[in-house]
């Protein structure tokens, strides 16, 4: 019997998160490769604006899914903003526990 073999996607899958937050965690996987990225380009990657990509972004920081950082940078117009950046956790063994792994192989 061959165990089921665990993809960067079980943490999503083993989760209630909503369809919008799993299809952001999905691009953040197959996307960025664990680097920082801005809102704007990942909207966009899922057609949405940069304003509907906050709740799910909220959700999966709830679930500790992404790590944010809020950076005061100067923007395209030469004047200095708030941008979010967004990237996976380089542990996700603490995405979900070992009940919830068993579920997600079940």
């Amino acid at each position: 019997m061959n165990p089921i073999q665990q993809t960067a996607l079980d943490p999503a899958l083993a989760t209630d998160i909503s369809d919008r937050a799993f299809r952001l965690y999905t691009v953040l996987v197959l996307r960025t490769a664990g680097e920082w990225t801005k809102i704007p380009p990942l909207a966009s990657a899922l057609g949405l604006t940069p304003h509907q990509v906050r709740f799910p972004l909220s959700e999966l920081r709830t679930k500790t899914m992404v790590e944010t950082i809020r950076v005061y940078e100067t923007g395209e117009n030469d004047r200095k903003t708030w941008h979010t950046y967004v990237r996976l956790p380089e542990d996700t063994s603490g995405v979900f526990g070992a009940d919830q792994a068993s579920e997600a192989v079940a």
